[in-house]
């Protein structure tokens, strides 16, 4: 009789703490909301991005988008001259090139072709090239600036104080390259070490092995996505003269950083059916290019305009006016 007590007390222990431990995770659960990380507000997903569009087309972002392009070709060959001229004197600056070269699918080739057939350049042509590189360069982000503070609503800041920023987001453009570099080599020499271990080794890392070239390449997306967002994140902090917090950047820069890697993929395959050299002939890459450059400048911005939405709180909504209370 005591023992069938004991089981019954027991049993509803281990009852009471199933449903305290339930209760625990629900609430747990139920604290992961949109605040956590870092989106303010609080109205309806689908209200939240009609307006981010609509708040995109107010602030003339396409305009912007374009002339970030347009100044990015500007900028671009000087800057793989310059990458070339470097790769004649360091090993790493190779890989630099290839990478930038990379940023732009479906015309890997095209630029190659083109800064090869230029590699006899002087001392003068180089001196041009890093004038015509900072000069278009601080213009992209002179553009980004100035769509960033209509975004927030706030007034541009000084002119050399601008400038300064400019240049110094081209050194950080610069470091993020270096960077993924930098990190491609550590995959790179990673897998090398894989291939070469033994059947023994292997069969110790099944996954691995299962995986195969899929998992490699998971791990390079992955890097891709990484510096994307990191790239995201420091625009959206540090152009607009607003204050922005770092962890109000993060939802719209993972948002970008994701539309920017599923864009590049679609580019890519749409370069199959959509014949630019057939339209344009000779300039066809170069249009090819320059669309690149278009989109990848609606996707920063855009980013840039969620991040803006999800930091107000009910954008649609005004504050509840006060009534007075009769006495």
């Amino acid at each position: 009789m005591n023992f069938s007590i004991l089981n019954e007390e027991f049993a509803n222990g281990v009852v009471h703490l199933e449903a305290r431990l339930l209760n625990y995770q629900m609430r747990r659960l139920s604290s992961f909301s949109r605040q956590t990380f870092g989106v303010r507000n609080a109205g309806p997903w689908r209200s939240i991005i009609s307006h981010s569009l609509h708040q995109f087309h107010e602030n003339d972002l396409f305009t912007s988008a374009a002339a970030m392009s347009y100044f990015g070709l500007m900028a671009l060959f000087p800057a793989l001259l310059l990458m070339l001229a470097l790769s004649n004197r360091i090993t790493a600056a190779t890989e630099l090139l290839s990478h930038a070269v990379d940023v732009y699918p479906g015309s890997g080739r095209f630029l190659r072709e083109t800064i090869r057939s230029m590699s006899s350049v002087g001392t003068g042509a180089i001196i041009t090239c890093l004038i015509v590189t900072l000069w278009a360069g601080s213009w992209v982000f002179a553009v980004i600036e100035r769509a960033l503070n209509r975004i927030w609503q706030t007034t541009a800041r000084a002119f050399w104080h601008g400038r300064a920023l400019t240049i110094g987001m081209i050194g950080i453009v610069g470091t993020l390259l270096a960077f993924s570099v930098l990190l491609t080599s550590v995959v790179l020499r990673l897998r090398e070490m894989a291939s070469r271990l033994s059947p023994r080794q292997v069969a110790q890392y099944p996954l691995l092995l299962s995986a195969g070239s899929v998992f490699w390449q998971g791990v390079f997306a992955i890097a891709s996505f990484l510096i994307t967002v990191t790239l995201f994140v420091v625009v959206y902090r540090f152009m607009p003269k607003a204050a922005v917090t770092l962890r109000d950047t993060l939802p719209g820069a993972i948002i970008g950083g994701l539309l920017w890697e599923a864009a590049k993929y679609v580019f890519a395959w749409s370069l199959n059916y959509f014949h630019y050299d057939q339209i344009y002939g000779s300039v066809g890459a170069v249009v090819a290019v320059l669309t690149w450059s278009y989109v990848s400048s609606l996707i920063l911005l855009f980013g840039a305009q969620l991040t803006a939405v999800f930091h107000r709180e009910h954008p649609h909504y005004p504050s509840p006016i006060a009534v007075p209370i009769p006495q």
